[in-house]
């Protein structure tokens, strides 16, 4: 069954399984998919520790208290994580839906509706800074003079974005069908400054005019 950002699956051994899956696809088609070295580095250290810490908790004798906690801390940490990373591969347009589909992630969807005309305004975005080398952007629309929570404009289909690191000389873009959207950065990009802009798209990923430019330090 396809997940979506909002799904992990609970029993652990499907979890497991399920992140182990994602980790090798991710691993093995990196470069093609310009997944940075450090992020890869990071799921697999993760991936493995969750996986250690589970097989020691599923030989009975050798379980107790404290493999428990360690197990559970592990787990944790990796879906932690994967919310974040889950996000990026659905937004990352370099990896093929088929690709998106065979992780066992929510498939993308393209609406075959009657068409939309490419929006004629800007969003509002704005940018959360983790502790994790993570910018979390958020999308909103413009009511009253002030941006709106949820998105209800049916004319939109999500969001595109393209953002640009410092030392970078060409802007990288993707889209997002939510209205919130996290980049996660390798250590090389510690204390480096991001610019980032927004644009509406359409059900056929049109896009309309861009936002103002937001400018963020990756921590």
């Amino acid at each position: 069954m396809p997940n979506s950002n909002g799904y992990i699956p609970r029993k652990d051994v499907e979890f497991i399984a399920w992140a182990k899956t994602i980790y090798l696809d991710c691993e093995e088609n990196a470069e093609a998919w310009k997944i940075a070295t450090d992020v890869i580095n990071q799921f697999g250290d993760l991936v493995e520790t969750a996986n250690d810490t589970f097989q020691a908790n599923s030989d009975k004798e050798r379980r107790n208290k404290a493999s428990v906690s360690a197990k559970d801390a592990a787990f944790l940490r990796l879906k932690q994580f994967l919310r974040a990373f889950v996000n990026t591969l659905e937004g990352n347009l370099s990896v093929p839906d088929e690709a998106i589909t065979a992780m066992g992630l929510r498939p993308r969807k393209y609406t075959a509706h009657q068409p939309i005309p490419v929006p004629n305004e800007a969003p509002v975005l704005s940018a959360i800074v983790g502790q994790h080398h993570d910018v979390t952007l958020y999308v909103s629309t413009l009511q009253h003079g002030h941006p709106t929570e949820f998105l209800k404009d049916g004319r939109y289909a999500g969001f595109m974005l393209k953002y640009q690191v410092d030392g970078e000389t060409q802007w990288q873009t993707l889209i997002s069908t939510q209205l919130h959207y996290t980049l996660i950065f390798s250590d090389a990009d510690e204390g480096k400054h991001i610019r980032l802009e927004a644009a509406w798209v359409n059900p056929r990923m049109q896009n309309g005019p861009w936002s103002e430019e937001v400018r963020e330090l990756i921590n």
